[in-house]
């Protein structure tokens, strides 16, 4: 009876995570209706955090090599957040208590899932036709409203952009240049027409969102490749090379015509006329900190000020999501910056453990490459996930960019393993 049901679970779970993928878009919206409206989200939220729970189950579950060592971190993981909560609990109180919890759970909702994922795909790989479609389903839903001018703003200050009926324009173009990353390896195996599409409706959105993520995005993306192309003409001693300057020439003078015209232009002019009229741009340090951070260095600091005067145990294991309870007025605060966010919010040895599935794929991906160009894009891929999770943030710790995180993580790692043992 008990191996019925390992084997039940083991065949099933695979299609309920690619449908659970596949709806990822459609919870976006539906938190953005409810949000906008400022209704309660407790539906996207509580479903998202069931999967998470699930996933967890089938660890327990279900048959698989190295299952010991698994449980033993998934152990070592729950004392930690059991050490953290009782953390909070000691020193602020039960008041936060639940919030802390949700917080919580958000931000180690990547471990859990990347985890899982490595375990559910360990001898065979995601078919990335699924990673077109769920790109396509982002690029649609946003791109449609676009165009027929019923989309929500991407902000509600003076700066412009439209985000299709989603709500964080961050999270958003996140996702949707990192998936697309993903997929340029797929290209070739798609027709020309599609291609064409694809790349004029995300050119669109990445420069109307209005955001300087996506930007930058392709920006690496062309640069990644571009630098790759040159590599191997070099390598061939192809004539070809002599193009390269009219090649640039030719981005150069497109780029030159075309940037100015976009949301993500205006709103570069807007950020730097804010930056000139406050006289932010006096100190360089300011002017990054504005310009290229968004303030988030100085939320940093501000953290770490709390964070040094909290007492030792806070420091192992977190000061949690809401601030100043003793030294000023107390609010909910995140930096923007995951790396910082997870080591304040959630202390020295939740770090460390939040980490460590992390650095053993990535060690395992570096061990193993071959250049080539399947492998050039996906560290590509890789790089864009931590640039953005350091000069944006939400991506490690908000599960709706933290799944496909884990996704592509765990794709990466098994397509450049060759299917070797991942565990």
């Amino acid at each position: 009876m008990k191996k019925k049901i390992q084997d039940k679970i083991e065949n099933f779970t695979p299609n309920i995570v690619i449908i659970f993928l596949y709806i990822q878009p459609f919870l976006d919206i539906l938190a953005s209706y409810l949000i906008r409206n400022n209704l309660t989200n407790y539906i996207t939220s509580t479903i998202r955090i069931a999967f998470m729970f699930f996933m967890i189950l089938y660890l327990l579950i279900a048959k698989y090599e190295n299952k010991k060592k698994i449980i033993s971190y998934l152990g070592i993981l729950i004392t930690v957040l059991f050490m953290h909560m009782t953390t909070i609990y000691i020193y602020k109180g039960i008041s936060f208590l639940t919030f802390e919890l949700k917080m919580t759970l958000n931000t180690y909702y990547f471990v859990f899932i990347v985890l899982s994922f490595l375990v559910i795909w360990k001898n065979k790989n995601v078919d990335k036709k699924h990673i077109k479609n769920i790109l396509m389903l982002y690029v649609l839903l946003t791109f449609i409203p676009g165009i027929l001018n019923i989309s929500y703003e991407s902000y509600s200050n003076s700066k412009i952009g439209k985000v299709g009926w989603f709500y964080s324009a961050n999270v958003l173009g996140s996702i949707i240049i990192i998936l697309f990353s993903a997929l340029i390896p797929e290209l070739k195996k798609y027709t020309k027409t599609f291609i064409f599409t694809l790349l004029i409706m995300l050119i669109y959105i990445i420069f109307t969102i209005g955001t300087k993520t996506p930007v930058l995005g392709l920006t690496i993306i062309i640069g990644i490749n571009f630098l790759y192309y040159i590599y191997t003409l070099i390598k061939a001693k192809s004539k070809k090379l002599i193009f390269i300057p009219i090649i640039l020439l030719m981005m150069t003078v497109i780029s030159i015509l075309v940037v100015p015209k976009t949301n993500f232009y205006k709103n570069l002019q807007t950020h730097l006329t804010y930056i000139r009229e406050k006289h932010i741009d006096d100190s360089i340090k300011g002017f990054i900190d504005h310009f290229i951070f968004s303030t988030r260095l100085q939320n940093e600091e501000e953290t770490r000020k709390y964070y040094k005067k909290s007492h030792t145990l806070e420091k192992i294991f977190g000061i949690g999501y809401i601030e100043s309870y003793e030294f000023d007025e107390t609010k909910y605060k995140v930096i923007e910056i995951d790396y910082f966010d997870i080591l304040y919010k959630e202390g020295i040895i939740g770090f460390i453990v939040y980490f460590t599935p992390v650095i053993y794929i990535l060690i395992k991906i570096i061990k193993n490459t071959k250049l080539n160009f399947e492998n050039v894009n996906n560290l590509g891929t890789l790089l864009l996930i931590f640039l953005i999770a350091l000069f944006q943030g939400h991506i490690f710790i908000t599960p709706q960019a933290s799944i496909f995180i884990s996704l592509l993580l765990v794709i990466i790692h098994n397509q450049i393993l060759k299917k070797e043992e991942s565990i």
